[in-house]
């Protein structure tokens, strides 16, 4: 081989060494702490790779709400530098009902995003250790705190909360000083296709969308939870 071929393939070749170590370091860095532009183009991302199955979702009411299984089809989970799961949560009856996406950055505790929607209205959660943002059809909610409430508006007051003990056979939730319905612990139910809600009271609209904000989050939670 002429030396300076020999030459330029080992420039070529500590190029390229190079490059896959810078790329590898830009994506650690990147998410192990992302920024608001990257998260917001996460979030673009997440929207449009479901957007096939958003667009297959029956159509929200009262009584699909009531038919909402535990059950999921097509759930897709990825391990890598950043985690990644899909997934679509069906009726009863095997309808699709409910769609999620979500991605879990580089951190020793939960650092993520999850995106989910219905076909009536869609929920943004930003995951990091000072609690969960919630955004609901693009709006900002409130915060979740680790203690299960939910505390949103000009005061930052109590909108909601949920019980997320483990030993619970139902997650029990509050929407302002009521107790509207429960979501089933997957870890305490025997039955194949358990259904996932139990309702107490009827919901006015602001009152379940509320509702729902936090139901679903605990439904993908807790189907990820041995996962990653």
């Amino acid at each position: 081989m002429p030396p300076i071929v020999f030459l330029i393939l080992s420039f070529l070749a500590v190029f390229s060494v190079a490059a896959v170590a810078i790329y590898l370091l830009y994506q650690l860095l990147t998410n192990f702490q992302p920024g608001k532009s990257r998260v917001l183009a996460d979030f673009r991302k997440m929207r449009a790779e479901i957007k096939e199955w958003s667009d297959q979702l029956v159509p929200w009411n009262k009584e699909e709400m009531s038919l909402l299984s535990l059950r999921q089809v097509n759930q897709k989970i990825k391990r890598g530098m950043s985690k990644t799961a899909k997934g679509i949560f069906t009726s009863i009856y095997h309808e699709p009902l409910v769609v999620y996406s979500y991605r879990r950055y580089i951190s020793s505790k939960e650092n993520a995003i999850l995106y989910a929607r219905t076909s009536q209205n869609e929920f943004a959660y930003r995951i990091n250790k000072k609690g969960i943002d919630v955004n609901i059809d693009g709006q900002y909610a409130g915060v979740l705190k680790e203690n299960g409430g939910l505390y949103g508006g000009r005061r930052n007051r109590l909108l909601a909360r949920i019980n997320r003990d483990d030993e619970l056979k139902l997650h029990p939730i509050i929407v302002g000083d009521k107790e509207v319905a429960s979501v089933q612990n997957p870890n305490k139910t025997d039955k194949h296709n358990p259904r996932a809600f139990q309702f107490l009271r009827p919901m006015e609209n602001k009152e379940e969308k509320m509702f729902m904000a936090l139901a679903i989050l605990e439904m993908v939670q807790e189907s990820l939870k041995e996962e990653f």
